[in-house]
């Protein structure tokens, strides 16, 4: 039985849908029961190219993503009388480009999910051990408890950029609190921080004398976005600045004219 509902929160400043969203969500219905698509600023004519099987809901422009993550979660409370129990939630924004949304959706549909896990396709650990929440999914069944159910219900329209912040890492933070298991989908950034005694004292060498980064504590989005985009074919819309730099390790050069090929 299928039991994967996506609520996908869209935002463009112009009111535009861009044409990887589009193939996105037409991809997605293959492998989820329903998709719940809200957005804060959408316009009529492009209202009309999203499959019409999709529900709509169009919001006040208040608060970031989370808060349209919270109106699809209201949404379905509401449709199935707050008895989630048996569904899995995957929460997706429109700030990741999908170059090639076979990747992640492949991985989406065989993906598992235990009463216990909160996952995301990234974990970082920067500031703190948390799920990167532009794409994140956990059961139903994690809201049987209080503090998760009344944590989601009290979610306010934060317009500040710290706040907003605070939601993902509190949202990891409040599952941790309640013995709900941390997991990604990619691990190689978490892997690096070895506690092997030889491996630590020769990574804290490199990082002294060769002036290496802390990659484990660094943005996965960010320092390991390549190896990202081969594995699940997306890459965050924020970070493209970043990757346009001239630093070698973040270089574009390779992913230039399949983007300029795409219409990016």
């Amino acid at each position: 039985m299928n039991n994967k509902y996506l609520i996908f929160a869209h935002y463009h400043p112009s009111g535009m849908i861009r044409n990887d969203i589009l193939e996105f969500l037409r991809k997605s219905q293959k492998i989820f029961k329903e998709i719940i698509f809200i957005s804060t600023k959408i316009k009529k004519n492009q209202i009309k190219k999203i499959p019409k099987q999709i529900k709509i809901i169009k919001r006040r422009n208040i608060g970031y993503d989370y808060y349209s993550h919270k109106k699809g979660w209201e949404y379905l409370n509401k449709k199935f009388n707050r008895n989630l129990y048996n569904k899995n939630l995957f929460f997706i924004h429109s700030g990741i480009l999908f170059v090639k949304p076979d990747k992640l959706l492949n991985l989406l549909s065989k993906k598992s999910i235990g009463n216990k896990e909160f996952w995301g396709i990234t974990r970082s650990l920067e500031l703190t051990d948390h799920i990167q929440t532009y794409c994140f999914f956990f059961s139903g069944n994690l809201f049987k408890n209080k503090n998760i159910f009344n944590w989601w219900k009290n979610i306010k329209t934060w317009n500040n950029r710290n706040k907003v912040e605070k939601f993902e890492l509190g949202l990891s933070n409040l599952m941790i609190q309640n013995d709900i298991k941390l997991i990604s989908c990619y691990k190689k950034n978490i892997e690096l921080k070895t506690k092997n005694v030889f491996k630590k004292f020769n990574q804290r060498i490199k990082e002294i004398f060769l002036k290496q980064p802390k990659y484990y504590k660094k943005d996965p989005l960010k320092y390991f976005w390549k190896d990202l985009y081969n594995k699940y074919g997306f890459i965050k819309t924020k970070y493209i600045e970043y990757i346009k730099e001239n630093n070698p390790k973040h270089s574009i050069k390779n992913l230039y004219p399949l983007l300029k090929q795409k219409d990016f």
